[in-house]
């Protein structure tokens, strides 16, 4: 090696351990008793740095208008019984005001349709950016009352036949038709996937559609095989209600499944 290259190494490459990486993984090796598990400490701060940055960059990247929530993530689980402080969230930038908001008030378009268009659009940015908004989310970010959003959403829903991305449809929390039972029972009508993608978001994300259409045709197959409806959730990873749901479009569609199942009451009656 070059001789002033390995000066300049000595010298200058310990300036690189001058982190904030650096001083938290020290912070917890010497205060917190991570001294013999110096690599767990250091894994843990590259999470905890990377927390920080989903939170710290967006603001840089804000435009008049926006802002930044926190959304229950969208990873795939229910995370119904559990605190807040105990579900995963991720951050998303929300369109709070735009200029086709300020556009359509300008015009005279009323209050409610555009205050309807807004809760669709925060509801359908969050779930673009792998997150899910509640009720209670929209009712604090836009100060309007939980019933207001809901007849909103209810609004939208109807007008343009499909499916909000809220946590209740997402998650399959509180009464509201989820996406997944949907998703059977458009594929029960004959719908394909990329169509019941379609039809439920201009958002949805087909590989959720895919495996909302398979989980439905699991549920099927162990109806088919005389499983009782009470291993269902254990066996396929999924909410008893959603059972229920799904068992209740199956006596719909195909009554002969539900006869031949000796666990199912009213069966081969």
């Amino acid at each position: 090696m070059n001789p002033k290259g390995t000066h300049r190494s000595r010298n200058f490459s310990p300036l690189r351990d001058k982190s904030l990486a650096n001083v938290l993984c020290h912070l917890l090796v010497t205060k917190f008793g991570y001294d013999k598990k110096v690599m767990f400490a250091e894994k843990m701060i590259e999470h905890i740095l990377d927390t920080i940055d989903a939170f710290v960059h967006p603001f840089f990247l804000l435009k008049p208008g926006q802002m930044v929530w926190m959304a229950v993530a969208d990873d795939g689980r229910k995370h119904t019984f559990k605190s807040m402080k105990e579900i995963p969230q991720v951050p998303v930038i929300l369109d709070l005001l735009t200029d086709g908001d300020l556009k359509a008030l300008a015009d005279g378009v009323d209050f409610k349709t555009v205050r309807c268009r807004r809760h669709a659009r925060l509801l359908d940015q969050a779930y673009e950016q792998g997150g899910a908004l509640a009720h209670t989310d929209l009712s604090a970010i836009t100060l309007t009352s939980e019933w207001v959003v809901a007849d909103d959403i209810a609004h939208v829903q109807d007008a343009e036949d499909r499916l909000l991305p809220h946590r209740g449809t997402v998650h399959d929390v509180g009464p509201t038709l989820s996406h997944k039972t949907e998703v059977a029972r458009l594929l029960e009508q004959g719908y394909l996937e990329p169509d019941i993608g379609r039809k439920l978001s201009p958002t949805h994300n087909l590989r959720s559609v895919e495996r909302y259409a398979q989980t439905y045709k699991n549920v099927l197959k162990l109806l088919e095989r005389s499983f009782a409806p009470e291993e269902i959730p254990g066996i396929l990873g999924i909410s008893k209600r959603l059972v229920e749901t799904y068992i209740a479009i199956v006596h719909e569609h195909h009554p002969e499944i539900i006869d031949q199942n000796p666990h199912i009451t009213g069966a081969g009656s």
